[in-house]
């Protein structure tokens, strides 16, 4: 099997290549400056040449805040973009694999969303990767496989794990955490090898959800931070989101309900607190450099 990840330099594209250089899977990894995918030309020939058996798209925007500013921007990547991999996927009959987001949902409900349940974003990022998502479905819905995950961190990159954690280490100052936004903490790196697993067994295509398992506030993961930290966790401040100045509007519940994995024989992914505990050595290792 050969892969190509587009958006290498991005959180979970450094965790794919990690992945599949770990289980032994051949990879092309192209940066956004190496590969724009809202270049459909440039997208097709550079496909064309490598022939891969699957393309993984991690290219997106993702800043939520700016999207408001800069919608053109977002939907010219989001949507045009993955329109366009879509397209350049099926030039060569290569499985492609799409990362979506919990943010394609309302949030008005206390239930776990489903894959097939009703979608409604209130942000612009949130209406550019659902566009994304219809773009796929109506492109290449036989061999494509789109997984919506949430509220990712990893060693790379800017998250909000890597943020707190800093804030945890680097004195004794409080720190204000919105307590009425629900979702699930997800490590990109377990993300990357239920997919891998996925590609191993040749199998799903459609709209799947991808987290770690349970759900916690914003406020409640930075806790838990502190906590394994060995922190004083009062430094925590729960706050509404009514008391941040923000220009995009966030789901208040956006957990998602992973069992759709279960039919077909994968394991989802395993508590959040496991892995957010897991990975803190390596999370501080990464604040030291």
């Amino acid at each position: 099997m050969k892969c190509l990840i587009t958006g290498a330099n991005g959180q979970l594209g450094r965790c794919f290549q990690k992945t599949l250089s770990a289980v032994g899977i051949d990879y092309v990894a192209l940066s956004r400056t190496e590969l724009d995918i809202s270049n459909v030309s440039l997208l097709k020939e550079v496909v064309k040449s490598i022939k891969p058996d699957v393309v993984i798209n991690t290219a997106a925007y993702t800043n939520v805040e700016q999207a408001e500013v800069d919608f053109a921007e977002a939907f010219k990547i989001n949507q045009l973009g993955a329109a366009n991999v879509a397209i350049a996927s099926k030039s060569v009959g290569a499985k492609l694999v799409h990362f979506s987001t919990d943010y394609v949902f309302a949030g008005n409900s206390n239930l776990p969303w489903e894959a097939n349940d009703l979608t409604g974003p209130l942000s612009i990022y949130g209406k550019s990767k659902l566009a994304g998502e219809i773009e796929i479905l109506n492109e290449y819905s036989e061999n494509s496989l789109i997984i919506r995950t949430a509220w990712l961190y990893s060693t790379f990159g800017k998250n909000f794990y890597k943020t707190i954690l800093a804030k945890a280490l680097s004195g004794d100052e409080s720190v204000r955490v919105v307590n009425d936004q629900e979702g699930q903490p997800t490590s990109a790196s377990d993300l990357a090898e239920l997919t891998a697993k996925v590609l191993s067994k040749n199998m799903a295509s459609g709209v799947f959800h991808s987290t770690n398992a349970g759900s916690c506030s914003w406020f409640e993961f930075a806790q838990y931070i502190f906590e394994i930290a060995g922190q004083d966790t009062s430094r925590v401040i729960p706050v509404l989101s009514s008391e941040f100045t923000t220009k995009a509007h966030r789901p208040k519940y956006s957990v998602l309900d992973n069992r759709k994995w279960s039919e077909l024989g994968i394991l989802p992914l395993g508590p959040w607190k496991d892995s957010v505990q897991k990975v803190l050595p390596d999370m501080m290792l990464s604040l030291a450099k």
